[in-house]
């Protein structure tokens, strides 16, 4: 191999070098929305009211059953008594049986911090998963 190789050949080097050096040091663009799932916790809410049929229906049976204590004056009290404690009992018991499932996703973004996004359901995603979070909704990415 002669100078003129060699130095050909560094010349070649020093351009592609050279050539590749800005593509290799800018870093490409990181998503703003996007992160890892690492945790999700589902529970159950309570509906926050009842449609009313829950309190009406024990406002009858408990009115129906006040009604059979007591004589005159204390028979209209217990009948009062059982009438709104049925009710509320009632209330309550439908509210329980209208029960929501929500899932608490947490989400560490890729840009640092975390995220915590509840969605109603069960959790369709699983720890580690790479998601993107869009309009306080979480897809898988």
């Amino acid at each position: 191999m002669n100078f003129k190789s060699i130095r050909k050949a560094a010349l070649v080097a020093a351009f592609v070098t050279a050539g590749a050096a800005p593509a290799i040091s800018q870093a490409a663009p990181q998503c703003q929305n996007c992160g890892t799932v690492v945790s999700t916790h589902t529970y159950e809410r309570e509906a926050e009211r009842g449609s009313g049929v829950g309190g009406v229906g024990g406002a009858v049976v408990g009115g129906l059953l006040g009604n059979k204590v007591g004589s005159g004056n204390g028979r209209t009290l217990a009948t009062v008594a059982g009438a709104v404690g049925g009710a509320y009992a009632g209330n309550k018991l439908e509210r329980n049986i209208k029960t929501d499932t929500y899932t608490d996703i947490r989400v560490k973004m890729a840009r640092g911090g975390h995220r915590t996004i509840t969605e109603r359901g069960n959790p369709h995603l699983r720890n580690g998963d790479h998601v993107r979070v869009m309009q306080g909704r979480v897809v898988r990415d």
